[in-house]
């Protein structure tokens, strides 16, 4: 356990040296990869979530959230940044929709 935690926290420092740099895509492609080979990992999940909420990109940060809240719902901190994703995509999607949603939209559905 002590080594996946030594490795989680070097992993999570690369990932915010690379979002300093603004190099986002270099640490979305890290994350991934580290996800193909346990893709149901909440910690790679929520990081790799939080740097497509960085870079705006709401939908797929809203898809990782979402994929750590169907492993565990009682996730509090994660389940306030779905909350807050989906709340900028109703936002943003009300020139779209004359609704927030029209339930057109998976993802925001209550």
């Amino acid at each position: 356990m002590q080594i996946m935690y030594k490795f989680m926290e070097d992993l999570k420092h690369v990932v915010e040296k690379l979002v300093k740099k603004k190099e986002f895509d270099k640490a979305i492609d890290l994350l991934s990869e580290e996800l193909k080979k346990e893709p149901d990992h909440p910690q790679l999940l929520e990081l790799r979530g939080d740097v497509y909420y960085t870079q705006e990109k709401f939908g797929n940060a809203l898809n990782d959230f979402n994929k750590i809240l169907k492993l565990d719902n009682e996730n509090k901190n994660v389940s306030s940044k779905a909350v807050m994703t989906k709340q900028i995509l109703r936002f943003q999607n009300l020139d779209i929709y004359e609704t927030t949603n029209l339930n057109l939209d998976p993802w925001l559905d209550d």
